[in-house]
């Protein structure tokens, strides 16, 4: 994970091996708990308070099971919009 001024770029391992970027452009806040080497089940998108931005939720593969200590690790932007690209 890296920021610049409005941007956060979040890079991403698939299972194939392959690595994504995704890039949030417009970013108001962020609140994250150990997300480095999260098990990532989903992103999703939800809607705020303020009309131009969106909530991107890093969703943890481990949520449902709070016994485990990577359960804890979440990630939470608020963005205008993002983009995904394949990474070398």
């Amino acid at each position: 994970m890296s920021q610049s001024e409005d941007k956060l770029l979040v890079t991403i391992e698939g299972s194939s091996g392959r690595h994504y970027t995704v890039r949030f452009d417009g970013v108001s806040a962020v609140e994250s708990h150990s997300p480095q080497d999260m098990m990532l089940y989903a992103l999703s998108e939800a809607d705020v308070d303020a009309e131009s931005l969106r909530r991107y939720d890093f969703l943890n593969w481990y949520f449902d099971e709070p016994e485990q200590e990577e359960s804890k690790s979440y990630l939470r932007i608020v963005a205008n919009r993002f983009a995904v690209t394949e990474s070398d």
